[in-house]
């Protein structure tokens, strides 16, 4: 009924537009209308779908978007959706353990959650940070980590047994604490060996918290014999050779910092799981120098997070970032005065992380929902319709119908080991996959038309067939309900309106009672309800934001 050309066509009507922190002087936007911009922000801030009383009140005064997205900003779900946005770039939600689960005890129905919060535990120390407006220093400075019980029964954390979920921890094996600098949770995901030794933990740092890649830097290498390097000429170059030393002289002491994170056996949760003060004086033997930043000298990794907070590059690497997630697309230099001005929000706040999110709510960038004719450049860059995110699909409809699409205790829709499913539906592996998909394709069709069957057959089996309350999607139906009946089109109405963000124009209704009509004659009304719910699940109103 629907097709995935369908999902390219920007499609929203202008109003008049809310006060903003940061706006272009000339708009190549058409804006989103109120209803569309509050499900795109309710989606980004909680990976949930806004509720009806939200819509029908910003429908009457679009204005009131902006009370609700900051309501949003204060609610729990935002933790949670902060890392699965980090974790697009970070490539920290990975499922694959530096040890085998089974190998220490973890039963198999606990591998994947154990997996996972092994690579989460930095993500959850910054979400921490967030929802608890404090300092966004506190990322690269903190005495403290996030952890989980069942991490504390492998790596040396004080995290209580019977905790549940991620709690306030600290590291009792005497690491110098720097945040998440000093967390586990990084260093399992950014692993070195003795050619490496520590360089490229030193820039997924520049990488991650400055918005400066060493990779990316120019290099000439024409006056190298490349052909007849070796191990040793290769460790000489690094120090006399200028294209080598011109990154080397900053990478190598960045790295200095991290060789209490410097392993003999990565297999060994002794090893892998334990921070190693006597090992710290390696950077003399192994690099050749001390610990330094940027040409500071530093003690170690205790001062690390320090000279890291207290350089600029690390707020506007904050905020290129979140306006990147939330923007749907890389920031570019034509962005330069709007990363500016966002920069200086996240200062102005004492850098406390929400200012900077509201921010980035309100720039045109973000309420974009089309393109006004003679857009030009801004065509070629702009994301007005962005493609739900696995995490975000699976989540809306969990909130929706109650469906969890797992197997064996994996989130089928949010991994990538055991089977799981989100490559396949244009999600990133952080390895082999680094950045989501923006164009619909043929797995990311069929994986999401599945979980739209999966989830309607759940939701018509619970509410109408059993007769539970279940999520509500449905209570204004039951399966003797004719299609003749007004209470059969009100419900197909607030379906819409719930949904989409929409109100339905006639001929919808005509059309979809008309197949209602067709699968109840041939299946009977349980099929021909969840029929209307795959429809409504796989349309591109539904699957975009």
């Amino acid at each position: 009924m629907f097709g995935v050309i369908g999902l390219l066509i920007g499609c929203a009507e202008p109003v008049a537009p809310s006060p903003v922190t940061v706006q272009r002087p000339s708009s190549p936007y058409v804006l989103l209308d109120g209803p569309r911009l509050l499900r795109r922000i309710r989606l980004d801030l909680g990976g949930r779908l806004p509720d009806v009383a939200d819509l029908d009140v910003v429908e009457a005064d679009p204005d009131q978007v902006w009370t609700l997205a900051d309501g949003y900003l204060d609610d729990p779900l935002l933790g949670d959706r902060l890392v699965e946005l980090w974790g697009e770039r970070w490539g920290q939600l990975r499922d694959d353990p530096l040890i085998g689960t089974a190998e220490i005890g973890v039963a198999e129905e606990d591998a994947f959650p154990f997996a996972r919060s092994s690579f989460e535990e930095p993500l959850r120390l910054m979400a921490h940070v967030a929802v608890n407006d404090l300092p966004w220093d506190e990322v690269v400075t903190a005495d403290y980590t996030l952890g989980t019980a069942p991490l504390a029964r492998l790596w040396p954390l004080d995290t209580p047994a019977d905790a549940e979920g991620w709690v306030i921890s600290h590291y009792t094996d005497g690491r110098p604490m720097s945040g998440i600098l000093s967390s586990n949770g990084l260093w399992w995901r950014h692993i070195t060996d003795e050619s490496n030794a520590n360089r490229g933990r030193a820039a997924a740092i520049s990488r991650l918290l400055l918005c400066e890649d060493f990779l990316s830097r120019p290099i000439s290498f024409s006056a190298l014999d490349v052909a007849a390097v070796d191990e040793a000429s290769a460790a000489a170059a690094i120090q006399d050779e200028p294209a080598c030393a011109g990154c080397h002289s900053t990478l190598d002491p960045l790295a200095a910092n991290l060789f209490g994170f410097w392993w003999f056996e990565e297999h060994n949760i002794s090893e892998i799981g334990y921070y190693h003060a006597e090992r710290e004086a390696l950077s003399d033997e192994i690099l050749g120098t001390r610990p330094g930043w940027f040409g500071q000298p530093l003690g170690g990794l205790a001062d690390l997070g320090g000279a890291l907070a207290a350089d600029p590059r690390f707020s506007r690497c904050t905020a290129e970032h979140m306006a990147a997630g939330l923007w749907r697309r890389e920031v570019d230099l034509d962005d330069h005065d709007q990363i500016t001005a966002l920069t200086d929000v996240l200062e102005d706040s004492d850098r406390q992380l929400k200012a900077l999110l509201g921010a980035i709510l309100r720039t045109e960038d973000y309420r974009a929902g089309g393109l006004l004719a003679g857009a030009g450049v801004a065509a070629d860059r702009a994301v007005t319709r962005r493609m739900l995110s696995p995490d975000q699909l699976s989540d809306a409809l969990a909130a929706l119908t109650g469906f969890h699409w797992t197997h064996l205790g994996v989130d089928m829709m949010n991994a990538d080991t055991g089977g799981g499913y989100r490559v396949l539906a244009g999600g990133a592996d952080g390895e082999l996959v680094r950045s989501p998909q923006t164009d619909p394709g043929l797995t990311w069709a069929l994986t999401t038309r599945r979980l739209a069957e999966a989830a309607a057959g759940y939701a018509v089996d619970n509410e109408l067939v059993a007769e539970a309350e279940g999520a509500g999607l449905l209570r204004g139906v039951t399966l003797e309900t004719p299609s003749s009946d007004p209470a059969f089109t009100a419900q197909l109405s607030a379906l819409h309106w719930r949904l989409l963000a929409r109100r339905p124009t006639e001929a919808w209704l005509s059309s979809v009672t008309a197949l209602w009509d067709v699968v109840e004659d041939k299946a009977g009304a349980e099929q021909a309800w969840v029929a209307v719910l795959v429809v409504l699940f796989s349309d591109p109103d539904f699957v975009t934001y």
